[in-house]
């Protein structure tokens, strides 16, 4: 099971694991497991970047990266937002103007009846009446709002639709022969499409970080189990996810994982850190020129704009 990308490396040359968060290094009920930050820290520790690599907003990840040991950097809202999670600033932002996102309200109202809408900015979550079915307690700020073109004038980080009476996927498929270049249309596997900046993904923010950090993508693994995973798992020279993942994802993956309930992510983590561990005892010398670099990105200065 798994695309074929050859050649594939090997995992004690592995710097950097690029992970998604929810379905994916967190467990089914979106915590944080003992095991999992043991494993983070573990990572860190040996010298390999581990970065979140989520849908949320910055906002909503500065506690949950904290309480997991991620850091220093991260990357938010499918690839438009960069931060240091470390100083809990945001880097590099890719926002989808306001003027088209307004136009893009307008074009979604007049061919999908019903659509709801709701949009992400860096300070608050901003939705319309029913766009919720059941109320919700995110660690973000939130606001419903009469009309979502209110909240739009500035722009905003992602536009958010749904339809209570289409799943996600057909409304995918919906927004992509209506929306065409003006934006990226993605999910995270919540009953809801986003919509960003148009180029803008996972992989393209993973592709800036990695260059900043002179990480190249052979060097990467990445990890995820929804649609919004796919760019950033193609791009990786070494794909994998966990057994929960949608079927399209698990098409290409290098590896399937144990389920998110297992602790997959954590699994991965410590093997990298045990195949790092296993190259220091047998070969020392090459171990001490790879710790070297691998230390370097200790050293690397915080992030700018």
């Amino acid at each position: 099971m798994g695309a074929e990308r050859e050649p594939l490396p090997h995992l004690s040359s592995i710097r950097l694991v690029a992970t998604d968060l929810d379905g994916t290094l967190l467990s089914p009920a979106g915590a944080v497991t003992s095991r999992a930050r043991e494993a983070v820290l573990g990572a860190r520790e040996a010298g390999i970047v581990v970065v979140p690599v989520t849908g949320r907003p910055p906002q909503a990840l500065w506690d949950l990266a904290e309480q997991c040991g991620l850091g220093p950097y991260g990357i938010c809202a499918n690839g438009a937002a960069l931060v240091d999670i470390d100083s809990r600033s945001v880097v590099e932002v890719e926002p989808l103007a306001g003027e088209i996102a307004l136009g893009l309200v307008d074009l979604l109202r007049e061919r999908i009846p019903g659509i709801i809408l709701a949009c992400d900015d860096l300070d608050c979550f901003s939705y319309e009446p029913g766009f919720f079915p059941a109320p919700v307690d995110w660690d973000e700020k939130m606001e419903e709002v009469g009309d979502i073109r209110s909240a739009l004038d500035s722009g905003c980080i992602k536009l958010i639709a749904r339809t209570h009476d289409t799943t996600a996927r057909e409304l995918i498929g919906l927004l992509e022969e209506r929306v065409g270049e003006i934006g990226h249309v993605t999910t995270s596997g919540l009953d809801w499409v986003d919509i960003g900046a148009p180029g803008v993904s996972k992989a393209y923010a993973l592709e800036r970080l990695c260059d900043r950090l002179d990480v190249h993508l052979s060097e990467v693994v990445a990890v995820g189990d929804n649609h919004n995973d796919l760019s950033f798992l193609a791009w990786a020279g070494l794909a994998m996810a966990p057994a929960n993942a949608i079927p399209e994802v698990l098409a290409v993956a290098h590896r399937v994982l144990p389920h998110n309930g297992e602790d997959g992510v954590a699994d991965l983590l410590e093997e990298l850190v045990a195949a790092r561990s296993q190259l220091d005892q047998l070969a020392p010398q090459q171990a001490g020129s790879e710790a070297g670099s691998l230390a370097g990105l200790g050293a690397i200065p915080p992030l700018t704009g």
